[in-house]
């Protein structure tokens, strides 16, 4: 019988994969297969938002109410972040709480008070679904005190089903990617050898293609807070705020240029550079009607070597070949002066030279250039 029990689950599993409403279903099978009370299955990834998401079972509003709280969800991970980091991800574990509302006073008891006791949880048993810089998956099932402690029996079991939900996290992810509006846009982004960062309004990040992801997962200059928003660690963030907020507060009316660029530096030596502008300016992508996007932020590598594609500008732009060697130490991050000095010329003919190509390009500055110049160093990798 159990083993047709947990056959029909994993059955019920890939469905839910399909069609997420069937969740509530699963977490409720687990609940009554393992004698507990409640569940919570949850999700995130900071750096693609939208894949985001938690289902629970027998949780009351004043508990989840309570964890959307900041003060506890630090707490929280004060708490509880040290379990599963000595864990593997199909690993489980087990944590009695009793002891949390015999500490008044200390961060246990209000976690306590906010969260377990008006659910009635006691004893907490979990398995961790996924774990990275900016990801985070969790299965935790809830008992009350009047109930036994989970024993390895209910571990077991959990670490069993692990497997079928990561393979279903893995398929909703896909999905996901898949329903998305814009998915030529989407499918566009993925493929750019530079780093792209799309804000929403709230200056919070609602995608990054994979080369951010990277990036953001390697630098130690920028991180992203709780809230999905940019960090720069290196005292830079107000200047970072004003570039944003100029690129989603665009007025067309205005003459202020809105955006910009930011150099960064690590304390290896490695440097990168954001650049800011407003999501309807992208070039090179056609048809753009997402509601969703406010600001793109290129990210590059000043140590990586960008090249520019001569066909596409000579033809496009009738960029003399003198014109197309200043675009690409322009896109590699050098300044107008190291640019005359490693071409052998006045700083007045660079300007020059520079003048015209504004005008070829129809770019009425330095960063509209850069935006067009980094359309032109696309790069596609064939994916089977």
């Amino acid at each position: 019988m159990k083993l047709e029990q947990e056959n029909n689950l994993i059955a019920k599993i890939y469905d839910a994969a399909l069609l997420p409403a069937l969740w509530l279903d699963v977490i409720k099978d687990i609940v009554n297969y393992t004698k507990s009370k409640s569940a919570i299955f949850t999700g995130l990834d900071q750096l693609n938002p939208s894949y985001d998401f938690v289902y629970t079972h027998n949780i009351p509003n004043e508990s989840l109410a309570a964890y959307q709280d900041d003060r506890i969800r630090v707490m929280d991970m004060k708490l509880h972040m040290p379990l599963w980091s000595d864990i593997e991800i199909g690993d489980t574990l087990s944590q009695n709480c009793q002891h949390y509302a015999e500490q008044p006073g200390t961060d246990q008891y209000v976690f306590y008070e906010k969260c377990l006791k008006p659910s009635g949880i006691c004893y907490l048993a979990g398995v961790l679904l996924d774990r990275g810089s900016y990801r985070w998956a969790v299965l935790g099932i809830h008992r009350t005190p009047e109930v036994r402690p989970f024993e390895q029996a209910e571990l077991d079991f959990l670490r069993r089903v692990s497997i079928h939900l990561r393979r279903a996290l893995q398929i909703h992810r896909q999905i996901n990617l898949i329903q998305q509006d814009n998915l030529s846009l989407y499918t566009v982004l993925d493929s750019l050898k530079t780093g792209i960062v799309l804000l929403d309004q709230n200056l919070c990040l609602s995608y990054s293609n994979p080369v951010a992801q990277k990036m953001l997962d390697q630098s130690s200059c920028l991180d992203l807070d709780m809230h999905n928003r940019l960090k720069i660690k290196h005292g830079q963030q107000i200047r970072l705020d004003q570039l944003l907020e100029s690129a989603l507060l665009e007025d067309a009316t205005s003459q202020t240029e809105v955006g910009g660029v930011l150099a960064l530096s690590n304390g290896t030596g490695r440097q990168f550079m954001l650049t800011v502008v407003p999501f309807k300016k992208l070039r090179n992508i056609q048809h753009l009607q997402s509601t969703q996007h406010q600001i793109a932020l290129f990210m590059t590598d000043k140590n990586q070597h960008y090249s520019l594609s001569r066909a596409y500008l000579q033809q496009c732009y009738q960029l003399s070949k003198r014109e197309y060697d200043l675009c690409e130490l322009l896109i590699n991050g050098y300044k107008i002066e190291d640019i005359a000095g490693q071409c052998g010329l006045t700083l007045s003919s660079v300007r020059t030279y520079f003048k015209n190509i504004y005008e070829k390009t129809h770019c009425c500055s330095q960063i509209e250039l850069m935006h067009l110049l980094m359309g032109c160093a696309i790069h596609f990798e064939h994916i089977d």
